[in-house]
């Protein structure tokens, strides 16, 4: 009897945790504002180690995601400075800052990912599809914004692991960056051990004829293992053999004569 009455007092409980949020209320297009925040790190070697300490140890920018139940577009949002500059006593300027014209797109009725990527001054193409889903629902639930969310985790091969919050309430496999193959839109993500943070900061609903989306069109098409040989061999000349490019923040680090 006693084992009975736990059971029945913590189903009650997960259904009125849920229904805190706006379930009721779907919405299947609008814009959602996002905080990025990207970890920094920095290793030096020799007499160079100690400006180390100097560097800024995050980058923080705003990001916007478009999206409709067929299609979603990700790209730098509008009220936040994307690029910071910080100058150290040793006469070192490092400028962080993000390709305004970065953009990855989501066609969710086809199934693949059109990812408008900027590197070196030379604009790329990458079409790849959407990604399988390998993740596991924990059960953890929260609300965010207002909408009634629950959590997601994968871990990838070198153990790095990867948290989302979803909500079913908006029923778009939408989010962040390439976040688009969940049973609901993304509003918060921490990606690789917190190296990349996403936080949805404001929901607006909007019609699709006010949103607009359109798929990128401006670069070179690539496969996604074509553009990695562009950035290896690039990262080759420059002197750093097995060097990658991430999407989201650049790091320069000028040094004066």
């Amino acid at each position: 009897m006693k084992l009975f009455l736990l059971t029945i007092a913590f189903s009650m409980f997960a259904v009125n945790t849920w229904g805190q949020g706006k379930s009721a209320a779907q919405i299947t297009s609008g814009k959602i504002t996002y905080v990025e925040k990207i970890r920094l790190e920095i290793k030096l070697e020799g007499e160079a180690a100690q400006m180390a300490a100097n560097f800024p140890k995050e980058n923080i920018s705003e990001k916007e995601l478009l999206f409709t139940s067929e299609a979603t577009l990700f790209q730098e949002g509008k009220d936040i400075t994307n690029e910071m500059n910080v100058e150290n006593h040793d006469g070192v300027i490092i400028k962080i800052a993000s390709s305004g014209e970065d953009k990855i797109y989501a066609d969710l009725k086809n199934n693949k990912i059109i990812e408008q990527r900027d590197f070196m001054n030379r604009m790329f193409l990458i079409e790849k599809p959407i990604p399988e889903s390998a993740w596991k629902i924990t059960g953890n639930q929260k609300v965010i914004l207002g909408y009634s969310c629950m959590e997601a985790s994968k871990s990838d091969s070198a153990g790095q692991k990867t948290v989302v919050w979803f909500s079913p309430s908006i029923p778009v496999k939408g989010g962040p960056a390439s976040f688009v193959n969940l049973p609901g839109m993304v509003l918060e993500a921490n990606e690789n051990n917190n190296s990349r943070i996403y936080l949805a900061k404001s929901v607006e609903q909007l019609t699709p004829e006010e949103l607009k989306i359109q798929k990128p069109k401006d670069g070179k098409k690539l496969t996604e293992l074509e553009f990695e040989a562009v950035v290896a061999e690039k990262m080759k000349e420059m002197g750093m053999p097995g060097g990658k490019m991430g999407s989201g923040a650049q790091m320069n680090v000028i040094i004066r004569n």
